[in-house]
């Protein structure tokens, strides 16, 4: 009898644990909330970029470190660093509704939502003579080497997320 009771407590522990290690791994579940983010091989902005996460992109927090969050991403099959200001706890979930047409959201409120355009929002203001895309289409000409940055940041005793 006795052996029947510690096994019950012990299967009940078990049980408990189980359900608490459950909970923290979907407490530690996270949302990219920018429209683009860089996954980095380190935890700095010098890292090497080894994929991107996009807005509403759910990702498991593996560790975290001087604000910088060791990710993984199913979805991707991508792990590593994102910095969390691009990050948030709450479960972002892209829906139109399933109200009326009227009351639905469209794709461009979805985009603005994540906090950049989409090419059919720039196509549509694009069409109107007010907006000058010129500077724009020139500034999304240019690229910066990785080693470009790390000189800078070194030249302006900057950190970039490292120790």
């Amino acid at each position: 009898m006795r052996r029947i009771t510690l096994i019950c407590i012990a299967l009940a522990a078990l049980s408990a644990f189980g359900a608490a290690s459950a909970a923290a791994a979907e407490a530690k579940a996270m949302s990219v909330t920018v429209k683009e983010t860089q996954v980095r091989a380190k935890p700095s902005y010098t890292g090497k970029i080894l994929g991107t996460g996009v807005y509403a992109d759910r990702v498991q927090i593996l560790e975290s470190k001087n604000g910088w969050s060791r990710i993984s991403m199913a979805s991707r099959k991508l792990e590593g660093w994102i910095n969390e200001s691009a990050l948030t706890s709450k479960k972002i979930v892209l829906s139109s509704g399933s109200g009326t047409v009227s009351q639905e959201a469209s794709s461009g409120d979805v985009a603005l939502a994540g906090k950049g355009f989409n090419e059919e929002i720039e196509s549509e203001n694009r069409k109107d003579s007010t907006y000058d895309y010129a500077a724009v289409d020139e500034l999304q000409k240019i690229t910066v080497a990785q080693e470009a940055v790390a000189a800078f940041l070194k030249a302006g005793g900057l950190s970039g997320g490292e120790e």
